[in-house]
């Protein structure tokens, strides 16, 4: 198949309108999306990936009246998406109009992307992207172009060009179907943001294994976020010791705050490999690195990657709850 791979909004919505499946990136990771309209489009997107069935999809919005004309949006739900949006949050709201996908459910995830190229994207498309974030089943997500072309050139339809992501998690997910509301996925937009409007949030456990039901948000019930090499999470402590110990193992990579004490001269303990150990900052800067450097490992062929908790500041609520996944699917 030939990928068309263009900034071009227009021949990418005509993509869309011919039944087309288009990888997009937005302000979190790369999305693989098609009109929600387009049932058989859709479920595509599902062979491509290796997606469970049951997996739900995020239908993409330009706007809240786009959202407003296929759901039922609460006055809290509007406050939410007035605060939020356009960015990183879901709601998952009641459905009014039953032909949009997946027609089974009652409910149906949606958000508004923060890049406005992407926004202008979905207005050309005429209707609402439903889109999973662009990988394989299972696996990492995907945040820089590079990787996107190297899995779904000549797979898919189109890929659009625009701004690569920056946070590099998955949005956060909000059920607003019943009472109380509940956090269904951590992501940037952390807990505490949203009691101020939802001061009965429930944070539930999340579902990780496979049941007899069917989620209404991406993330609860399969394997999610993991390398193909074996993920350790560790304590700052832990993690230091280890990488004293083992960092010259050529089979391991390490993402932390620390890589062990320094000596005279500032000169670190150990020898930074660039390649296999990547420094951060904060934990706004790990989660935006966490995927990519994943990515990065696999090409490498790794075998244990290594993983520092996040700091006890913000950002840590989303990004913890993707390392547990990937530490824990091993």
């Amino acid at each position: 198949m030939k990928t068309l791979i263009s900034s071009d909004v227009r021949l990418l919505a005509d993509l869309i309108r011919k039944g087309g499946v288009v990888v997009f990136p937005t302000e979190t990771v790369f999305g693989i999306g098609a009109s929600s309209f387009n049932e058989e489009a859709c479920k595509r997107i599902y062979k491509i990936k290796g997606r469970p069935s049951d997996n739900p999809l995020i239908a993409h919005f330009s706007s809240i009246e786009g959202i407003k004309s296929v759901c039922e949006v609460s006055e809290v739900a509007e406050r939410l998406l007035c605060e939020f949006a356009p960015g990183p949050i879901t709601l998952v709201l009641p459905k009014k109009n039953p032909n949009i996908f997946p027609k089974e459910m009652p409910t149906l995830a949606v958000r508004i992307p923060k890049n406005p190229v992407i926004r202008e994207w979905i207005e050309e498309c005429g209707s609402p992207i439903s889109a999973p974030s662009a990988n394989l089943s299972g696996r990492p997500s995907l945040t820089r172009m590079t990787d996107a072309l190297r899995y779904f050139d000549g797979i898919v339809d189109g890929i659009l060009v625009a701004e690569e992501p920056n946070l590099g998690i998955e949005s956060t997910v909000v059920g607003l179907y019943e009472d109380p509301p509940v956090l269904l996925r951590p992501g940037s937009i952390e807990s505490d943001q949203l009691k101020l409007f939802l001061p009965n949030l429930v944070l539930p456990n999340v579902i990780t294994k496979s049941g007899e039901f069917i989620p209404p948000s991406p993330g609860m019930k399969y394997k999610h976020y993991s390398p193909q090499a074996h993920v350790k999470l560790l304590p700052s402590e832990t993690f230091v010791s280890e990488f004293l110990q083992c960092g010259k193992d050529s089979k391991t990579a390490w993402i932390g705050f620390s890589f062990g004490p320094t000596v005279d001269d500032d000169k670190p303990t150990h020898k930074i490999d660039p390649i296999r150990m990547k420094l951060v900052s904060s934990n706004w800067e790990y989660s935006s690195a966490l995927y990519a450097f994943f990515e990065s490992c696999d090409q490498l062929g790794m075998e244990t990657i290594y993983c520092e908790e996040p700091r006890e500041k913000s950002g840590k609520e989303g990004l913890l709850n993707r390392l547990q996944k990937a530490s824990e699917a091993n």
